[in-house]
């Protein structure tokens, strides 16, 4: 029987959000994806100096910041050692700005705000495929830890993961199961409100569940499109610059029996 996820995903780093493994799952072909080595999070801003160890031990080379500008420059990743190799590879998915503006009326409910999740989470996998070739690229180049993430770690970084869990051999219902380990991160609702609150925008819980958890939908209507837009994984993996001999050579290294 295939485990629904890794032992102990989340990773206690002092400041981190939304830390974890996305190692661990077992592979259709009954192979396991090594863990210690793939990460994913939230942005690292919030990481104090006395931290850095513990984040140093995870030996992490490469750090894809799928930030916008803007959040990357109001939240800035720490510029010393261990974060040395950040590569910042600005993701904005055009219907975000129609969400933000949204949360500043009550124009709109927050179902139909989780309708613009759903929208925005496809359109990541639609419209970036530019930016994923920088973060496979990153993922071909590393000879260490990789750690994958944007602010909140759960949309942009969502959808990244599950195409490497996926090209690593991983079911659909296995990428869901981690896709939505996300909201157990108990800090996660907190640290948005908080951020809400700083930016002087007044919303309600049910807009906040929204914003600040996933739901199966979003991630559903993202891999829906690489079906139809490239005819599956496969065509995908191509689009962002994996061939076959790419993604041998990546299973060789993140696999084990």
């Amino acid at each position: 029987m295939q485990s629904t996820s890794p032992p102990f995903p989340f990773i206690p780093i002092e400041g981190s959000l939304n830390f974890r493994d996305f190692g661990g799952y077992e592979t259709e072909n009954g192979s396991r994806i090594k863990t210690n080595l793939l990460f994913r999070c939230g942005m690292l801003a919030d990481i104090p100096q006395h931290a850095f160890e513990d984040f140093s031990s995870l030996g992490i080379d490469v750090i894809c910041d799928l930030r916008r500008d803007d959040e990357a420059e109001m939240s800035p990743t720490p510029l010393a050692a261990p974060f040395q190799g950040r590569r910042h590879i600005p993701i904005e998915p055009g219907t975000s700005h129609e969400l933000r503006n949204s949360m500043m009326t009550a124009q709109h409910s927050a179902e139909e705000r989780s309708e613009f999740m759903r929208i925005i989470t496809r359109e990541i996998a639609t419209e970036w495929t530019d930016a994923y070739r920088l973060v496979m690229r990153a993922l071909l180049e590393t000879k260490g830890g990789f750690l994958i993430h944007c602010t909140a770690g759960k949309d942009r970084t969502g959808f990244g993961v599950a195409v490497i869990q996926q090209l690593l051999g991983v079911s659909r219902e296995q990428i869901f199961n981690d896709y939505l380990l996300t909201n157990q991160s108990t800090d996660l609702i907190e640290r948005i409100r908080t951020r809400m609150s700083e930016q002087a925008m007044d919303i309600d819980e049910a807009t906040l569940d929204v914003i600040a958890r996933v739901r199966r939908p979003y991630l559903e209507a993202a891999l829906e499109a690489i079906d139809t837009e490239f005819g599956g994984i496969r065509g995908y993996l191509e689009a962002v610059g994996l061939g076959e001999a790419e993604v041998i050579e990546l299973r060789e290294r993140y696999l084990e029996d």
